[in-house]
């Protein structure tokens, strides 16, 4: 192990075989009082005013984020409850000389136990160290209130930034508890949201624009809604293949979707798909393969307590058209079409690109009929 003295005049290792920092170098004390302070800790006190509060972190390290938190609890007269996941912990050796307790002012005995005991406990703070890692430790559900996300970067351990791990994380978590990382790579924030967290990009600390914070969404008032969609496509007289679309006015504006709609009581999604073509086309399709199913979440557009769930599959025509198929996005914008009403035209396959649908769950399912196409 290496030191290294940050920006800040704090200190932190470098570990070799991974060629990693155990904290930023733009300042390793100003990191973790932003990321898991100021973003983590604070936020839930806010939320759980009285009572102990839960803490899960990934990655104990130095223990400089346990530092912080037995500073804040103290300050604020609270309690807290720290397991720490921390498959590989440092010798006492090796962090003896970050010299932390100057540093933070925290009492050198206290942050000693902590590594040389694996716990400490007082007043404000029950400290445990399990030596395990993220996809073998027995997290029970719903326990936490709030995960230190401190796993070294994707670059060195991709493993722990992934949906699987992620799972686990929101399986931990109460309802309305929340993850904070420093980390705010996309892939991050897109397994993020494959488990099922709102992610929101928030300031980061010192040397970083954003960082990452993610919330176990609970909304006892929320409903899911099953909408099922097709993608039809034809080839014309140029013997080019096209995709129908949907153009429709809606209360944000004009949009361009795939035709379909909701699921009703009583139906599968190929008998809702199948009533939405006689609704919506006046004829009816042959329902196909399965395309793709929603990944994430969506907040519905209109009612904010509707959680969208989006299938879609492959369709075909029973027969030649017998709707009107002129349609252009030009006629929604232009009012031709009146509100919550559409119409139906065709895009070319060659041409048609995901981000011009408005919806994310059309932008997924052209991208994932798309690779079906090339394999």
């Amino acid at each position: 192990m290496k030191l290294r003295e940050t920006k800040d005049g704090s200190w932190t290792l470098h570990r070799p075989e991974l060629d990693v920092f155990y904290h930023s170098v733009h300042g390793a004390w100003g990191e973790t009082r932003h990321v898991f302070g100021d973003m983590g800790l604070m936020p839930a006190f806010e939320r759980q005013q009285e009572g102990a509060l839960r803490v899960l972190e990934v990655g104990f390290g130095t223990g400089l984020n346990v530092l912080d938190v037995w500073l804040r609890a103290s300050q604020a007269q609270r309690q807290v409850v720290l397991d720490s996941l921390e498959p590989h912990p440092l010798d006492w050796k090796d962090v003896e000389a970050l010299d932390y307790a100057q540093q933070t002012g925290v009492p050198q005995p206290i942050w000693q136990a902590m590594h040389q005991d694996g716990s400490w406990s007082d007043e404000h703070l029950a400290f445990t160290r399990l030596q395990t890692g993220v996809f073998e430790a027995d997290l029970e559900e719903a326990v936490y209130d709030v995960v230190f996300y401190d796993a070294f970067a994707p670059a060195a351990q991709p493993e722990l930034w992934t949906p699987a791990a992620m799972d686990r994380m929101r399986l931990a978590l109460k309802p309305g508890g929340q993850l904070v990382t420093y980390c705010a790579k996309g892939d991050v924030r897109r397994a993020m949201e494959e488990a099922g967290f709102h992610v929101d990009r928030i300031p980061g600390p010192p040397g970083k624009r954003e960082m990452l914070r993610a919330t176990k969404v609970h909304n006892p008032e929320g409903k899911l809604n099953v909408r099922v969609y097709m993608v039809l496509t034809s080839t014309n007289d140029q013997g080019q293949e096209e995709v129908l679309v949907s153009y429709e006015r809606l209360p944000m504006g004009g949009v361009m979707k795939f035709p379909g709609g909701g699921l009703e009581w009583g139906e599968g999604p190929t008998a809702c798909l199948r009533r939405e073509a006689l609704e919506e086309l006046g004829q009816p399709v042959v329902v196909g393969d399965l395309v793709h199913v929603s990944r994430r979440a969506h907040v519905s557009s209109f009612d904010a307590n509707h959680q969208v769930l989006a299938v879609h599959y492959e369709a075909a025509l029973e027969g030649e058209v017998a709707f009107v198929d002129d349609g252009e996005l030009e006629d929604v914008f232009g009012k031709r079409v009146p509100m919550m009403h559409q119409r139906l035209g065709w895009r070319l396959v060659s041409e048609l690109k995901p981000e011009e649908f408005h919806f994310a769950s059309d932008r997924e399912a052209w991208q994932a009929w798309q690779e079906r196409q090339r394999k």
